[in-house]
């Protein structure tokens, strides 16, 4: 199998042994689970399951961001507990990647439970020079770094771009260089409801050495597949490839995979613009098989705009599925199988093994001497995860 690696700009053979470890970026969990949501997990499951096709045992820690700013303002504004907040959205979340028949994740951890393993990295970054304490707030020193900026690839004017669209404080005075990001964040206010008093003093971890100390915990030292939607490529993932590498664990990530966003009226799909297609909404009408099969008409590298024109066209397929599954025979479903698996092997092209899916689909409809050619069209079914509803 070939996958686009972020960090090489290259098709790279995925170097498969007896596991394969996948840490995927997972929701900051304050509000209902959208289109875009499934459209990067359902990826990864899809790999995943072409891994365990090829008898790889396959471990995925899927994150989630449970100590962030937006989750504290959400809650605010409902007069709610954040950890509340959280555990109604991540139960909700849960529900409907189920529903679209996503493999649960092997572990799902939370910023908040691992306080203790994040404050002992901190410390660690600091003992070896790679950060230093600006007012009771501790950063990292990229220049300290070699390695920042290699997933990327962007040149500095691109990074204080995204650095200041996405959260980053370019111009606070102290700061060695612009791009240094925040480790951990002093807390003095008593009030506030996610600050833990630790060895660094009270406070509360800044968004990358999360995910850093989460993943070692979890998957250990080095990573085989990183992954997560494209805008995560910077700061997120070059800031967490930083301080990990800065922390021993070099090679930290072997492949770094991303996935483009689906739009909605030309514009990614995000709470802050309000553009949202939710998940529920479209499981109130449709088949869950539909909406999965609807996502997978797009290549995860491309995404692109949602087209609502695509969920009869899904129904259509299952319905011929449907037919082609109580067939008693049909043509040697081994070059269809090859075909759809060949597709994923080429940079996961889901879109590929769809029409190639409905091409074996009618091939069985149209009828064959091979008995149990309808078996063939269920593993190619499971294959790509279309589960069929009861009855």
């Amino acid at each position: 199998m070939e996958l686009f690696d972020t960090a090489t700009k290259t098709h790279r053979e995925v170097q498969l042994g007896e596991q394969a470890l996948i840490y995927v970026c997972g929701i900051t969990p304050y509000d209902a689970a959208h289109l875009g949501h499934a459209f990067t997990f359902l990826t990864y499951d899809l790999l995943q399951r072409r891994l365990q096709d090829l008898g790889t045992n396959v471990r995925v820690a899927r994150n989630i961001t449970d100590v962030d700013e937006p989750m504290y303002t959400k809650a605010n504004e409902l007069g709610m507990h954040y950890l509340d907040l959280t555990h109604q959205e991540v139960t909700e979340f849960q529900r409907m990647m189920r529903t679209l028949n996503l493999l649960d994740p092997d572990a799902e951890p939370r910023p908040s439970q691992h306080i203790p393993a994040i404050t002992d990295s901190v410390k660690e970054l600091l003992q070896g020079g790679f950060a230093y304490n600006l007012d009771g707030d501790i950063y990292f020193d990229i220049a300290a770094s070699p390695r920042f900026a290699s997933v990327s690839g962007y040149p500095e004017s691109l990074m204080r771009g995204f650095s200041a669209m996405r959260g980053g404080d370019l111009q606070r005075p102290g700061k060695r260089q612009p791009l240094d990001f925040l480790l951990w964040r002093s807390i003095a206010d008593p009030r506030d409801p996610a600050a833990w008093a630790t060895s660094l003093g009270r406070g509360r971890p800044g968004w990358h050495i999360e995910c850093s100390v989460m993943s070692y915990v979890h998957l250990g030292p080095t990573i085989d597949i990183h992954g997560g939607g494209s805008d995560l490529i910077f700061p997120h993932h070059e800031c967490e490839n930083a301080q990990s590498t800065a922390l021993g664990r070099d090679p930290y990530v072997k492949h770094w995979m991303h996935t483009a966003p689906l739009l909605m009226g030309g514009e990614k799909m995000s709470k802050s613009l309000g553009n949202l297609v939710f998940v529920r909404d479209l499981l109130a009408d449709n088949d869950a098989a539909a909406v999965r099969i609807a996502l997978l008409r797009y290549h995860y590298r491309t995404g692109g705009e949602w087209q609502p024109d695509l969920l009869p066209e899904a129904h259509q397929l299952l319905a011929r599925i449907t037919h082609a599954l109580k067939q008693p025979a049909g043509p040697d479903p081994r070059p269809h199988l090859a075909r759809i698996r060949e597709a994923l092997d080429h940079d996961l092209d889901a879109p590929a093994a769809v029409r190639h899916l409905s091409d074996m689909t009618d091939a069985i409809c149209c009828g064959g001497t091979v008995p149990g050619a309808a078996d063939g069209l269920g593993e190619a079914l499971h294959l790509l995860g279309i589960e069929l509803a009861a009855g």
